[in-house]
């Protein structure tokens, strides 16, 4: 791939999202489609996992094609996030917490929340992650790669651009009360989703003259009725995250939004429908891409 557009480094900056964040697989797909190389990659946790993925081996085929075989392993299957699609037709917010209420109001995660430090098991966890990612340090991979966590100790953001790189991986990754808390460097660290949704900072700070943000959460709800103490709660965890996610996009140079609000956050089944429509919707941008980077 040529650098036509000269020395300027261009960077992703990938959001969360489960299962709706497989669109960065169809975002990068695009780019290598146009031949444009991504520089650094900044990632969040579903944005995390692509992003390093694709920073260890930037072949977009490969990994499409590891993606598809990890959600059908068994490995997966045990992350028992099958038990939250089964209600899916029930769950309408948008929010992470919203979208749990109704699991919480029937007492299926709620009960599992207070008795054990996480929905899915540690060991789980790794497992998956050793499936997906080599057993590297982030400094080895091919493209700067940088993960984003939240320091429960501190409140503080953490950005990882060095050590472990499964362990980063899992550090931004971990939902509150789905996925345990990381201990590193005396840190409790968990998803960055809740401190830096779309890691436009980040990015930035890696040396990125042109920052592409990718979110696939761009709209917030409509606001369904309040039933509950915990829906206010669950509402105002989703209000507060969706205006910190816009104030960090407001730093980016081009924000793209893949339509994936129809898609179930849980829903890993129709993988190849979301990749689509990361890949449509960065094409449809790219015409704007291409005149930043000239």
């Amino acid at each position: 791939m040529g650098r036509w557009f000269g020395k300027k480094k261009i960077a992703l900056a990938l959001g969360g999202g489960a299962a709706r964040g497989l669109a960065h697989i169809g975002v990068l797909q695009a780019f290598e489609e146009s031949e444009i190389p991504v520089d650094l990659i900044a990632g969040t946790s579903m944005g995390a996992i692509i992003g390093t993925m694709y920073a260890a081996n930037p072949d977009i085929a490969r990994l499409k094609e590891q993606m598809l075989e990890y959600l059908q392993s068994d490995i997966f299957k045990k992350s028992r996030l099958d038990l939250v699609v089964e209600h899916k037709e029930n769950i309408e917010g948008e929010g992470l917490f919203y979208r749990f209420s109704y699991l919480a109001r029937k007492k299926i995660f709620f009960t599992l929340a207070m008795s054990k430090l996480s929905f899915v098991s540690p060991q789980t966890r790794d497992d998956s992650l050793k499936l997906l990612l080599p057993d590297i340090n982030l400094e080895e991979t091919r493209i700067p790669v940088a993960t984003v966590a939240l320091d429960l100790i501190s409140g503080r953001e953490i950005v990882l651009k060095e050590g472990s790189l499964i362990k980063a991986v899992a550090a931004t990754s971990a939902l509150p009360g789905i996925l345990p808390p990381v201990k590193y460097n005396g840190m409790e660290l968990v998803d960055g989703g809740w401190i830096g949704a779309i890691p436009v900072g980040p990015a930035k700070e890696m040396g990125a003259d042109i920052i592409i943000a990718v979110d696939v959460a761009c709209h917030l709800s409509e606001m369904e009725p309040l039933d509950s103490g915990l829906d206010v709660v669950f509402r105002a965890d989703e209000a507060t995250r969706y205006l910190l996610s816009q104030l960090q996009l407001k730093q980016a140079d081009l924000v793209i939004c893949p339509p994936t609000g129809l898609n179930h956050w849980a829903d890993f089944s129709d993988a190849e429908e979301i990749i689509n429509k990361g890949r449509y919707a960065t094409l449809e941008k790219m015409a704007a891409i291409k005149k930043l980077l000239k």
